[in-house]
């Protein structure tokens, strides 16, 4: 194996395949990143056993060849040079990085050895979204999805496409978030997956990391591949390909979970609704369930966010409002208010609940294709 290719392209693809690359691996060779040097480009493979990921750079190839190295230290390496020219080029079992001024050699490991981690080969494009779109689908609902593995479906995002609509949903059995997005395309047949949510999140850094380089444009696409006998999913973005497991399981009938009505509507400023309860989470993070209590006064127009525990004191923040209906109190974990707060965009929420047993409904006013959902608290 013999490459020049040049420092800047070559640290941006490390930087993706290394979030893959586990510190304390089972198996050494996982601790490596696989080179392969084919066809005017340096193609780059890391894996978990979970997750696998493709990404490729163009380069001037005087020697075909593979190999694997410890990434870490040549990732660090390569972000410590000037942005030039590097040479990478294998003898024997030893791997040289060199520049102008600078050069390193590497122990390596057979790529005969590293897993192998599929592609996506001439396998038929399932469906292609709109990257802009996809990311901020998967920055809003990911955060809801389970992170213990005692119910493994409530761990995934689930992924619902039919005719030119595409829905993101996940549950953790407390809270539900949904966010849909259109399709420039239709897609063939209904499509239902159930991909890890870890996935989903490093999908969209590669999305960000990727869409860095050169800015964010309307026509970027995610293109969605199912590989058929494998019960995976590829996702291919630009130079990226990203692979994960689909798991298996039924995925709660989330539908029946969405209220269909209200007795109580609000609509409030999302700035001073943040702000308030970013101010009564400081009791409420000390209470059993980090418990915030809500009330919605539709006779004086205005939303009442408090906390207490014996032990240290009490808060309440009152911001004005647009409250309609019944008079509502009920209480909510200020952690999942807060995480459901930091994924929405819009001047202004909207609110939607029935009594204090019933779900609370959040939603973004003027966007109807985002949908949040928190189960209450008891009230003592």
């Amino acid at each position: 194996m013999k490459v020049s290719c040049n420092q800047s392209s070559l640290a941006r693809q490390l930087a993706v395949v290394g979030r893959l690359v586990s510190s304390k691996p089972g198996l050494p060779i996982l601790a490596n990143v696989f080179l392969k040097a084919e066809d005017s480009k340096l193609k780059m493979t890391a894996t978990d056993l979970e997750l696998g990921v493709h990404t490729w750079i163009g380069a001037e190839i005087k020697a075909e060849g593979t190999i694997t190295i410890p990434a870490r230290t040549f990732a660090e390496f390569v972000n410590s040079l000037p942005s030039e020219t590097v040479e990478v080029e294998l003898d024997k079992q030893t791997l040289s990085v060199t520049t102008v001024n600078n050069s390193a050699q590497f122990n390596t490991l057979p790529a005969d050895d590293f897993p192998a981690v599929p592609g996506v080969d001439e396998q038929p494009v399932l469906m292609s979204v709109p990257s802009e779109a996809l990311q901020t689908a998967i920055n809003r609902v990911a955060f809801a999805a389970a992170t213990d593995d005692s119910r493994p479906v409530l761990t995934g995002i689930k992924i619902e496409a039919e005719g030119t609509g595409l829905t993101l949903v996940a549950v953790d059995g407390f809270r539900l978030s949904r966010q849909n997005i259109e399709l420039d395309k239709s897609v063939q047949e209904r499509v239902e997956l159930l991909v890890p949510a870890r996935a989903m999140q490093e999908l969209a850094r590669v999305i960000s990391d990727m869409s860095g380089d050169g800015g964010k444009k309307k026509s970027d696409r995610v293109e969605v591949y199912l590989l058929e006998g494998k019960n995976q999913v590829a996702f291919r973005y630009r130079e990226v390909d990203l692979i994960s497991r689909l798991i298996d399981g039924q995925f709660p009938e989330y539908k029946q979970i969405i209220p269909t009505g209200y007795q109580t509507k609000s609509e409030m400023d999302t700035d001073q609704f943040q702000n308030a309860v970013r101010i009564v989470n400081i009791f409420a993070r000390s209470t059993i369930g980090n418990k915030a209590i809500i009330e919605f006064n539709p006779k004086d127009k205005k939303i009442n966010v408090s906390a207490s525990l014996a032990e240290v004191g009490g808060n309440e923040s009152s911001i004005e409002a647009a409250v309609e209906g019944e008079p509502l109190k009920i209480g909510f974990s200020g952690k999942f208010l807060t995480d459901m707060l930091s994924s929405m965009h819009g001047d202004t929420i909207l609110f939607e609940g029935s009594n204090s047993t019933a779900p609370g409904v959040f939603k973004t006013k003027g966007d109807d294709s985002f949908l949040h959902i928190i189960m209450p608290m008891r009230i003592e």
